[in-house]
């Protein structure tokens, strides 16, 4: 399959996606009807995957799978796909904590001229499977390229899974005589200036709350500069109100304000998202952790001792770390690898 014609398949797989979106545009099409019943599919199975989330999810994806960001991502690895001599059965084990999380390994492993074995996550198992049907659809060769399995995985060339920090000792056990990417847990922090305005600061909700918080570019610690007002902050949050409807997230919100009041940590609550002051970076659902800083670089030389914890940092100043301005975290563009690996590269590199 030339690569001219992968590209065209998800480009029009974009298209198809910006179309979806538009529901004033929408035909009747069992391509459209088809989405739809997996996103009702998926709501059932994952109380996580609201229709608000599948549908911001599906939205990056459309903004992102156009015919000029793909090329213009691929374009430093063209000589590269250009002598791919073989094709190599790649096993991808999914999380499940986002809808359509392992969507990007799905993409770099098709475009790179590879075939894709998927291990879908249990809470995750409907999104994935209609998005490759759509492009079966589109070009029916994808057909024999794309393979979806709920058993153990066999027969692969290399392997790119996802967990937690558990799951990665056993990944690395696991598949170690075979080439891999293993990746664990990491979060996305926040450090703010005080110098943020509205907008900004409106941004920083979508990156805290977005998918609930459950992803690794979520910011779940934000470092707040010494003497921060909170007020315009939690003004911001307020967009997020309806969460106090979301019996998950509420279940988190209450048991952990329980546990708070309970070993008489002190804490912030506004009704449904609770700011704790701790020095960790991984806050559950329903929880912000906070810290104060008095200097930025001495800030900056602390964290780069828990690098390994941090996805990607939010501020607004350039700073030593992956970072994006508020608002972006959960934006990423095609080359924002996970866990900073080249996942495209290491695809290309199987078949040398």
């Amino acid at each position: 399959m030339e690569l001219k014609s992968r590209i065209d398949s998800f480009s029009r797989l974009g298209g198809f996606l910006r179309e979806f979106q538009d529901e004033g545009k929408r035909r009747e099409d069992p391509l459209f009807s088809g989405l739809e019943e997996a996103i009702i599919r998926a709501g059932l199975l994952n109380p996580w995957f609201t229709r608000e989330s599948v549908l911001a999810a599906l939205r990056s994806w459309a903004l992102s799978l156009t015919r000029e960001e793909l090329e213009s991502w691929l374009k430093p690895y063209s000589s590269l796909l250009a002598t791919i001599e073989t094709e190599n059965n790649v096993a991808v084990i999914m999380a499940g904590n986002l809808p359509l999380v392992g969507f990007h390994d799905f993409l770099c492993v098709l475009l790179s001229g590879n075939r894709f074995t998927g291990r879908l996550s249990s809470d995750d198992t409907e999104l994935l499977p209609a998005l490759a049907s759509i492009l079966v659809h589109f070009d029916p060769e994808w057909e024999e390229r794309i393979t979806f399995t709920k058993e153990r995985i066999s027969g692969f060339d290399a392997v790119i899974a996802t967990g937690n920090n558990n799951s990665a000792h056993y990944f690395d056990y696991y598949f170690s005589k075979v080439p891999h990417i293993i990746r664990k847990n990491r979060n996305g922090i926040a450090i703010l200036t005080g110098e943020e305005d509205n907008l900004e600061l409106s941004g920083l909700a979508d990156d805290i709350f977005l998918y609930y918080g459950l992803g690794c570019r979520n910011v779940s610690k934000i470092y707040f500069p010494a003497g921060y007002d909170m007020g315009p902050l939690f003004s911001a949050f307020h967009r997020y109100v309806s969460f106090s409807t979301h019996h998950k997230w509420m279940n988190n919100h209450d048991y952990y304000r329980s546990i708070f009041l309970l070993n008489q940590i002190p804490s912030l609550d506004n009704g449904f998202m609770i700011l704790t002051e701790n020095k960790a970076i991984a806050s559950p659902p329903a929880v912000l952790y906070y810290e104060y800083y008095e200097d930025m670089d001495t800030i900056l030389e602390q964290l780069s001792f828990q690098k390994e914890e941090i996805q990607v940092a939010v501020c607004k100043k350039n700073i030593p770390f992956p970072s994006c301005r508020p608002g972006q975290a959960q934006k990423p563009g095609l080359a924002d690898y996970a866990d900073g690996m080249d996942t495209l590269q290491f695809l290309l590199g199987l078949s040398k």
